[in-house]
């Protein structure tokens, strides 16, 4: 797993070139993104593609561990807040795969969190399981637990890959 920041020039400058074009490309296209609807979109490189999500945050058990073989996630948060827990698959035991999807879905205990706010990237490999899309908080002030975020995802496929 990677953690940085679409500003972070000095870490994001030895990342891969893949890595790299898609946190580019966000910084470059944020209002762009705002203005989208929820989908998946070609971004006219090396086949990457990326998933446009508005939604609003959940609670962890609204939501499932994943992790994918095939393909590097690349999520950076262009609005918002949102938590994602983290494991890794070493750790977890397969419930099942869906190989269209590039989906695998494990059951498991969490090794920690991650806040991710407007601008920060993670980037998701094989073995770094995730939850995604949480509520940062169960009892913050406003009274209003779920909040809307707009976040892209990137996939790249692992066996295309510019390093």
């Amino acid at each position: 797993m990677i953690f940085t920041n679409m500003n972070d020039e000095v870490q994001n400058k030895s990342l891969a070139k893949d890595i790299q074009f898609c946190i580019e490309f966000a910084k470059k296209n944020e209002n762009k993104i705002l203005s989208l609807v929820h989908g998946s979109y070609d971004v006219g490189y090396n086949d990457i593609k990326m998933n446009v999500g508005k939604y609003f945050t959940k609670s962890e058990n609204e939501k499932f561990w994943e992790s994918h073989k095939k393909y590097l996630d690349v999520q950076i948060m262009i609005n918002g807040t949102e938590k994602v827990a983290i494991s890794d698959i070493q750790n977890m035991d397969v419930k099942s795969f869906d190989s269209e999807k590039d989906l695998v879905i494990l059951k498991g205990e969490k090794a920690f969190d991650v806040v991710m706010k407007t601008g920060d990237v993670l980037v998701f490999f094989p073995n770094d399981v995730h939850k995604p899309e949480l509520n940062v908080s169960e009892n913050d002030n406003s009274g209003n637990i779920r909040k809307i975020v707009t976040k892209v995802v990137f996939k790249i496929e692992i066996d295309k890959m510019n390093i």
